[in-house]
């Protein structure tokens, strides 16, 4: 859902363009109190704030960020756009907001990945060394033996994911 901010009497077509640039539903709101009350009940992907309104309460951005959680601002002139811009405006910065989350998820995986990888050769290295050591009892050699066909397994599943 997005949350429209605006005190604009043109607020109902803009959420209409809005909803049919993005298919998302749009809450709309006329002032800061009834936003910050919005952000609090629900959650939304993103928040579209008029920037005249914004100007006109000193503080106001700080407080919305603040509330906003992972919903993504849009700061745009309400009062100079038609509403078709701002759909366009919209489903812009909505397209950058999933890339870059895409971005961060993809990230986040590899280097996860690269840790897992780094800590598995350890494994590996270790049981192995271990496993060639004298003095092993045999059910210890066996167990061994197991902790190794496990890791290179977890090392193959490992690097397909790379």
């Amino acid at each position: 859902m997005i949350l429209l901010l605006t005190p604009y009497k043109n607020a109902p077509e803009c959420a209409a363009a809005i909803q049919r640039a993005t298919q998302e539903k749009v809450k709309t709101v006329s002032n800061m109190k009834l936003a910050l009350a919005a952000l609090r009940s629900q959650e939304f992907s993103m928040v579209v704030a008029d920037e005249n309104l914004l100007e006109s309460e000193p503080g106001s951005l700080d407080s919305l960020i603040q509330r906003m959680e992972m919903a993504s601002p849009l700061i745009v002139d309400l009062a100079c756009n038609r509403p078709e811009k701002i759909g366009k405006l919209v489903t812009a910065a909505d397209k950058r907001r999933k890339l870059e989350l895409q971005l961060a998820r993809q990230k986040a995986l590899s280097d996860v990945s690269s840790e897992l990888k780094s800590d598995v050769t350890g494994l590996l290295l270790s049981s192995e060394l271990a496993l060639k050591s004298a003095g092993l009892s045999h059910s210890a050699a066996e167990n061994l033996a197991q902790v190794v066909e496990i890791t290179n397994r977890m090392k193959v599943r490992l690097s397909k994911t790379s």
